[in-house]
């Protein structure tokens, strides 16, 4: 699969991680060493990784916080080819957890947002 721009497979990735049930987080970027322009991008869950135990970065006082990552494999990689087309390179598609879908197509985060907005307009109008 190949795409005009880096813009263009992102938006692609995010629509398709959209509809599946998961949110898209930006991995990795290379970039050119001659030109800083970017030759490479992986996408991938959210869930990807682990988090690092920062218990000691933050004090002791803190409450531990379940961590959002999974070590979700799911990711996407595109390379930008010399004729300027951006081209899939690797695609995984499985994921370790459950996905979440809702009705509207939106995350169930996002969902919240939206009725939190709604009802703080509504209440304050």
């Amino acid at each position: 699969m190949e795409f005009d721009s880096e813009d263009a497979a992102r938006k692609f990735y995010v629509e398709y991680a959209r509809r599946l049930g998961f949110v898209v987080r930006i991995m990795q970027r290379r970039r050119s060493g001659i030109d800083g322009r970017t030759l490479a991008r992986r996408l991938g869950c959210n869930k990807q990784g682990f988090s690092p135990n920062h218990r000691s970065i933050v004090g002791p006082d803190k409450k531990p916080r379940p961590s959002a990552r999974e070590g979700c494999k799911a990711t996407i990689l595109v390379k930008m080819e010399k004729s300027g087309k951006w081209v899939v390179t690797r695609f995984v598609k499985d994921h370790n957890h459950p996905l979440v879908i809702t009705a509207s197509g939106f995350s169930t985060a996002v969902s919240l947002l939206i009725l939190h907005h709604s009802l703080f307009v509504h209440n304050h109008l």
